[in-house]
């Protein structure tokens, strides 16, 4: 009785050696990358034991890393009906019609996984990054503090909690969270940006500026980093500390036109005009449609007192310019100073109006703005072109003031309007 009793076992673990052997080739050639052979054997097995599950998703992964992802989810959905609670295969499920891109399809197929098994950390990340993706960042929020409570050493959870924390306007928490994100991985390079960018929205550029050192410490290959550095910088109005940051970014990437007219625009501010000039028309070559290096360029050959170049490279700046009428005022403003300064008082005055024509609706400083341009033109007319009755015409277009700042404008159109008429009445011509 013993020997046959022994034999049945012996049995019985060859054919479980036999089945598992054959699990594991498939695994093995999955690892392997032999995915055509993956296949075949994929659908012997599921022909000789149909009621198998585990071929079905195993076949689903063949499909998967294939890029075939409508056969990948047919055999997924095979799988979940013979085993419909599966957490593993339905977060497959998810995982491929994200792939897919249906990306809404697959939320409740996580959100099921995660109510099943709420320490499914992949589930939780994957949710977390739609609810932030698509700005549900409280959603997010909760997710990502959930996935913190079972993971408090992970320092992935505490900076997208911090990220989320700037999404939903909580400074206070932000800096919480990044911070205890650094703590966890000080070699965080996106902690340390996000937090910087707190400290720059608190206006504590210092911290801003610590907080991006120490990230180009850790990786002093990365131009961004540089760049965000000597961004904090120009908004100080430091641009003298800039230019060596926006220098170090333009040794990584010298093809990088927004570098280099970064560069440019700095030496601008420090009246580096030369060192400005040459960083512009190497910006110019790399992108020939930005229109701030023209209206750089243009603003520069001004100061050199080079007023035809500056009219050609601010209508350079206009032609590039797109629907933005508040840009286009500016621009046609410098071109009319220079054709002024060129004496040439008609063409300025024929600029000037068309200026004064643009709607510059939602710019809080519109009055101001036009009520300049508007003493501009009369001014001509009245020191240029000797002509008063025009320049009373213009001085009465100014408009009361809307803003403190705009009242000098207003006073004084309104003396210069008594004083032409005073002048015109003892000339006997009013």
């Amino acid at each position: 009785m013993r020997k046959y009793t022994f034999l049945i076992v012996c049995v019985c673990i060859t054919l479980n050696g036999i089945a598992q052997s054959d699990a594991e080739k498939l695994n093995l050639l999955i690892l392997k990358n032999n995915y055509n052979e993956a296949l075949v054997l994929s659908e012997k097995l599921i022909e000789e034991s149909p009621d198998n599950s585990q071929y079905y998703y195993q076949q689903a992964m063949v499909y998967k890393l294939m890029y075939k992802y409508p056969q990948a989810i047919v055999s997924i959905q095979q799988a979940l009906e013979l085993d419909s609670e599966n957490i593993e295969y339905l977060a497959e499920y998810g995982t491929l019609l994200s792939k897919k891109g249906n990306d809404k399809d697959a939320v409740p197929i996580f959100e099921k996984v995660l109510k099943s098994d709420s320490s499914h950390i992949y589930s939780g990340i994957w949710l977390s990054n739609y609810y932030l993706k698509t700005k549900k960042f409280k959603q997010a929020s909760n997710i990502l503090y959930h996935l913190y409570s079972i993971d408090s050493i992970n320092g992935y959870f505490a900076r997208n909690i911090g990220v989320c924390s700037i999404k939903l306007k909580d400074k206070k928490a932000a800096l919480k969270w990044l911070t205890k994100a650094i703590q966890l991985d000080s070699t965080d390079i996106k902690a340390y940006e996000y937090i910087a960018r707190v400290y720059t929205a608190i206006e504590q550029f210092d911290l801003a500026i610590e907080n991006l050192s120490k990230a180009i410490e850790i990786d002093p290959i990365n131009k961004d980093l540089y760049m965000q550095a000597a961004e904090v910088y120009v908004m100080r109005n430091h641009n003298y500390r800039a230019i060596p940051l926006y220098l170090q970014a333009y040794k990584l990437d010298s093809e990088d036109a927004f570098v280099v007219r970064n560069i440019g625009e700095c030496y601008y501010k420090i009246k580096k005009y030369e060192k400005s000039k040459a960083y512009l028309e190497l910006a110019c070559k790399l992108d020939m449609m930005d229109a701030k290096i023209f209206q750089y360029l243009g603003d520069i050959q001004e100061n050199f007192n080079q007023q035809d170049s500056a009219i050609f490279y601010y209508e350079m700046a206009l032609n590039l310019l797109k629907p933005d009428n508040i840009s286009i005022f500016s621009l046609k403003s410098d071109i009319a100073r220079n054709y002024y300064k060129q004496n040439n008082y008609h063409k300025a005055i024929e600029v000037y109006n068309e200026a004064l024509e643009l709607d510059l609706t939602g710019d809080y400083w519109i009055s101001y703005k036009k009520n300049k341009l508007i003493i501009d033109i009369a001014s001509i007319y009245q020191d240029k072109l000797g002509d008063k009755k025009k320049a009373i015409e213009y001085y009465q277009m100014v408009m009361e003031p809307e803003i403190i700042i705009n009242k000098d404008y207003y006073s004084f159109a309104q003396q210069q309007i008594t004083k032409l008429k005073e002048e015109l009445f003892f000339e006997g011509d009013l």
